[in-house]
């Protein structure tokens, strides 16, 4: 008998188209599975990995001028030990020293203050209120403590409108652009920072009380200076300054 030619020759054709199939098969599902893994990584990626359309500052970051905040990306490593330079918390989110120079003066009885290191600001910012806070300026609002030039009068509209704008013109000459160290403490309802403001040496909100331009508060808790606020208020009104003048 003889063999079968013919159909011996289909079984290798036949194995072969199987096994193309099955090749195209695996190597179809290989790449979609790649595709859905891919995908799964690029949305699993820490977001400082995403590209970034902007460049990024000295610290790692950025500010969005869209959603006004700043936000970092690669932070460095040694921005937490330079902060202490900037920002020293005894309390934290309560009190605490800070430096920076003395951006503006809208009125009497506060000041915004220019942290001039983004980490430090950050940090602080983030107790504080919107309106006492300037994120693209690095800039934070502090009221004076144990004073208020805008409270200390009340002579009639005229006389209080024209004391005011005398005592921003006054802690302006005195303070614009200068550096200062500032003791704060945070008021945790109104998120707002109270301070006593030192120029060099010189305590600010002494130099108001003796200037005659504000009473020592004391309705603000304890003072460490409250002595030399006293005496300061009583020469001032010895002497008729500001306040006292008439």
């Amino acid at each position: 008998m003889k063999p079968h030619t013919a159909n011996s020759a289909r079984i290798p054709h036949a194995l072969a188209v199987r096994s193309a199939s099955l090749g195209k098969a695996s190597l179809g599902g290989a790449l979609l599975g790649g595709a859905v893994l891919a995908a799964l990584l690029l949305t699993l990626r820490p977001p400082g990995l995403h590209a970034h359309p902007g460049s990024l500052d000295e610290y790692g970051g950025h500010f969005n001028d869209k959603l006004g905040n700043y936000h970092y990306h690669r932070p460095l490593a040694t921005m937490a030990k330079r902060k202490k330079e900037f920002l020293t918390w005894i309390d934290y989110r309560r009190t605490g020293e800070i430096r920076g120079k003395v951006a503006k003066l809208e009125r009497a009885d506060a000041l915004w203050l220019r942290l001039e290191y983004r980490p430090a600001y950050q940090d602080l910012a983030r107790v504080l209120t919107a309106g006492n806070r300037k994120s693209k300026e690095m800039w934070v609002k502090i009221y004076f403590q144990h004073v208020s030039p805008e409270a200390s009068v009340n002579r009639g509209r005229k006389y209080n409108a024209w004391f005011r704008k005398k005592v921003v013109y006054e802690l302006g000459r005195k303070l614009i652009g200068k550096d200062v160290v500032v003791q704060f403490r945070i008021v945790q309802d109104g998120k707002r920072m109270y301070g006593m403001v030192f120029k060099g040496g010189e305590n600010i909100n002494l130099w108001l009380v003796l200037n005659g331009w504000s009473y020592y508060l004391l309705t603000q808790g304890e003072n460490p200076f409250g002595k030399e606020f006293i005496k300061a208020e009583q020469l001032a009104r010895k002497q008729k300054a500001g306040l006292w003048s008439r």
